[in-house]
C-alpha cells in the first residue's frame, strides 16, 4: 500500500503541474489614433538616425533594426527587414515613417474591443492570446491590415547596444469584415517558440513589454497608400500587477482533490498495516497431521469465517467461525485426513473490522523441517 501511496503522489505531480498556469488578463485600451502620431524609426547599424524626425512624448515611436546578420547582434531582424521592403527603405538608410504612409493627416476608422491574456500551459512557456471584436465604422480597401507589434521598451543586445521602442515581434492579421457596421470576433494567438525565437521571454517577471495594435488601410474610394486607421497601445502587466486570487482558483481547487485522494489513500495504508491481525501457525506434536494456528488481533475485531486447503492436502472437518476481539489472541487446531509429501498451503478467510475480508496464505514445510513462511494476500 506504501507504493500505492507513491505511485498515487507521482502520477498526480505531472498534472497538478501542467493544471496551473499564469494566466494575465487585461482589457485593450481606448484608441489613441486621433491624438497621438505613429512614428517609426528605422536606424542605421551604427544606431544614428541622421535623417529620422524629431519626435515628442506624445507620439507612438518604435524603431526597428535590420543588422543582426552584419553585427552578430542578438536583435531580431526578420520582421524590420520585411517591413523596410515594404516601405521602401534601403539598407543602412536612417529614416522615419509617419502614420504608416508618411502623412500628417490622423484619422480613426476601426474600433477594436476585447482583451489580451498571456498564459502558460507549460511552465516558463508563456504566450499571447487576443480576444477582439472589431468593427469598421466605414467601408475599408481590400489591402487592410491589422498587425500586432510586441515592444521592448528599453533593450541591449549581447554587445550592449541599447535601443529603446525596438519592435521585437510584429504579427500580421487580416481576417476581418471590410464593410462599415460589420463587426468580427477574431482570436489571435503568439505561441511561445515565435515569441522565443524574438528574444520575448514573457515567463520573466519584469516591466517594459509594449503590445500596439496597428491597422493600416485606407477607405474603399481612396486613392492613398494605405496609412493608419486605428492605433491602440497597451503596457503588458506583470503577474503581481492584474493577477486575481480567482485566477488561481481551478489550479488549487485541483492539487486540493489531489491531496484529498493522497490522504486517503496513505490513510488506508496506514490502517492496513495497523490494523491486521498477526498470524502464527505451526505443527502439532503426535502422529497425526494437524497444524495449531494463532491468531493476535491488533486494533481491529478479527472474525475468522473459515479455512481452505489446498491440494493435495484435505482437511478432517472444518473451522468453527469465531470473533477475536481486538488486542486479545486465539488459537485452534486444523486436522487433515493424512499426510502427504508436498507443502502445505492453507487459506485462512477473515472479516477485518473496517477493513473488510481479508485471507492469509499459510505456508508450513513438512514436519521435519522447523522452518516455515506466511505470506499475506488481500481479497
Amino acid at each position: 500500500m506504501r507504493a500505492l501511496a507513491v505511485v498515487v503522489l507521482l502520477a498526480l505531480v505531472p498534472l497538478a503541474s501542467a493544471a496551473v498556469s499564469v494566466h494575465i488578463e487585461w482589457s485593450v485600451d481606448e484608441a489613441v489614433d486621433v491624438d497621438r502620431r505613429y512614428v517609426e524609426h528605422f536606424t542605421s547599424s551604427s544606431l544614428e538616425c541622421k535623417d529620422c524626425i524629431e519626435t515628442d512624448d506624445d507620439d507612438v515611436v518604435v524603431r526597428w533594426w535590420r543588422y543582426s546578420d552584419q553585427t552578430g547582434s542578438s536583435w531580431p531582424d526578420d520582421d524590420a527587414n520585411l517591413r523596410a521592403s515594404n516601405m521602401g527603405v534601403e539598407f543602412d538608410e536612417s529614416r522615419s515613417i509617419i502614420n504608416g504612409n508618411g502623412s500628417e493627416a490622423r484619422q480613426h476608422l476601426v474600433d477594436v474591443k476585447g482583451t489580451f491574456s498571456i498564459q502558460s500551459e507549460i511552465e516558463d512557456e508563456s504566450y499571447l492570446a487576443a480576444n477582439l471584436s472589431v468593427e469598421p465604422l466605414v467601408d475599408l480597401r481590400n489591402d487592410v491590415i491589422m498587425q500586432f507589434l510586441f515592444v521592448e521598451e528599453n533593450s541591449e543586445d549581447n554587445h550592449g547596444r541599447e535601443l529603446s521602442y525596438l519592435v521585437r515581434d510584429l504579427t500580421s492579421e487580416v481576417g476581418f469584415y471590410r464593410s462599415g457596421g460589420n463587426i468580427t470576433q477574431i482570436d489571435v494567438t503568439i505561441p511561445y517558440t515565435h515569441l522565443s525565437a524574438a528574444g520575448v521571454d514573457l515567463a520573466d517577471e519584469q516591466y517594459g513589454w509594449k503590445v500596439l495594435i496597428v491597422v493600416l488601410g485606407a477607405e474603399s474610394d481612396s486613392v492613398e497608400p494605405p496609412g493608419v486607421i486605428a492605433l491602440y497601445e497597451t503596457s503588458v502587466p506583470t503577474s503581481s500587477e492584474d493577477v486575481a486570487f480567482l485566477d488561481y482558483l481551478p489550479p488549487l481547487v485541483f492539487i486540493a482533490v489531489a491531496l484529498v485522494i493522497l490522504f486517503s489513500v496513505v490513510r488506508s495504508s496506514f490502517n492496513q498495516e495497523h490494523g491486521l491481525p498477526e498470524i502464527r501457525a505451526r505443527w502439532k506434536t503426535g502422529k497425526d497431521p494437524a497444524i495449531v494456528i494463532e491468531v493476535d488481533a491488533k486494533r481491529q475485531d478479527v472474525s475468522i469465517q473459515g479455512c481452505e486447503a489446498i491440494e493435495p492436502w484435505s482437511m478432517r472437518g472444518g473451522v468453527k467461525r469465531s470473533t477475536v476481539e481486538a488486542g486479545n489472541s486465539l488459537s485452534f487446531d486444523v486436522r487433515f485426513k493424512k499426510w502427504r509429501d508436498e507443502i502445505l498451503v492453507l487459506k485462512l478467510k477473515m472479516e477485518v473490522d473496517t477493513l473488510g475480508g481479508w485471507t492469509q496464505n499459510i505456508r508450513l514445510p513438512l514436519r521435519s523441517k522447523p522452518e516455515r513462511s506466511v505470506e499475506d494476500e488481500q481479497v
